[in-house]
């Protein structure tokens, strides 16, 4: 039986940037690792399973746009022509069908083609595109042990990865497109649910305003980790590493929540001495040189 080794996708997102820093810079961390079973863990494989069952309710919302769309108005100027190439009613949703639909059958076409090269029919094709899309999904959750266990890229991180010229490659797992798919409908039908934006205190490795709840890492008790958005410091907390650093800069705990009166609190209560140097522009000579008010936002300073 194969070696269990660490799982490859989103649980794990946390655990491999510690790892990162790790090497990079030497900073320890507790984050425990989800091992797979023995690739993927259980966990994703339900997570997996899920949006595959619930793409053909995904696709169906999305053709349903074309009947509610209005094409662009034309675009003129003195020099030329109104612009003939707008888009017509459900263009977009018509692209982004073909996309899922087209990408689904390419997928569970290649698994059988992986799992038995002889004798071994491609899946139902035909006019009807639902029956294709049925078709595809089908035959992708009943082989969805060996799509995530034994796929020649189901050991591939759910991460895109940056090359040295700076261009994204994003991940050939199955899994990761799958969830890229299922992430396009739901961002197209407005089903997805977008976090609450909230403003935290400036990072404590860079002292930029960067930190963010994550959105794509595994929560540790109903927490979420805080992340520095910052390509360069990239630090990573977890909650209660968050807390303990709004109670060195204020005096008092402060969750997510509230941290709207972090930096003010901090001005306040922190004397300027005690801040380390790298937070000092951050939380007190922006607001003496520009006369903005404690807590306002750069734009609200600004104006």
């Amino acid at each position: 039986m194969p070696t269990p080794a660490p799982c490859p996708g989103a649980c794990n997102t946390a655990w491999r940037r510690a790892e990162h820093e790790l090497a990079l810079r030497g900073t320890p961390h507790d984050i425990p690792v989800t091992w797979g079973r023995p690739v993927h863990c259980d966990g994703c494989v339900d997570r997996v399973r899920r949006h595959l069952s619930e793409l053909p309710d995904l696709v169906h919302a999305i053709a349903l746009e074309p009947l509610y769309g209005t094409p662009a108005p034309p675009v003129s100027t003195t020099h030329s022509a109104p612009n003939d190439t707008t888009p017509w009613p459900g263009q977009a949703a018509r692209l982004l069908t073909d996309y899922i639909v087209g990408g689904l059958g390419e997928t569970a076409d290649e698994l059988l083609r992986l799992r038995s090269p002889r004798g071994r029919s491609s899946p139902a094709t035909g006019p009807r595109e639902e029956a294709r899309l049925s078709s595809s999904i089908g035959t992708l959750l009943a082989h969805l042990e060996w799509l995530l266990q034994e796929h020649p890229l189901a050991g591939e991180s759910h991460e895109p990865e940056r090359l040295h010229g700076g261009a994204l490659v994003t991940s050939g797992n199955p899994a990761a497109t799958i969830a890229h798919w299922h992430r396009a409908a739901l961002r197209f039908t407005k089903r997805d649910e977008a976090p609450e934006t909230k403003r935290l205190a400036p990072c404590k490795r860079c002292g930029g305003p960067w930190l963010t709840e994550s959105r794509d890492l595994r929560l540790i008790d109903d927490r979420p980790y805080i992340e520095c958005q910052d390509p360069d410091c990239q630090a990573l907390l977890t909650y209660a590493e968050y807390q303990d650093y709004v109670r060195s800069l204020t005096g008092s705990e402060a969750p997510p929540a509230t941290a709207t009166l972090v930096v003010a609190e901090a001005r306040h209560r922190v004397p300027e001495e005690d801040v380390p140097e790298v937070l000092r522009g951050v939380l007190f000579d922006a607001a003496a040189g520009s006369g903005g008010t404690p807590g306002a936002t750069p734009e609200e300073t600004a104006a």
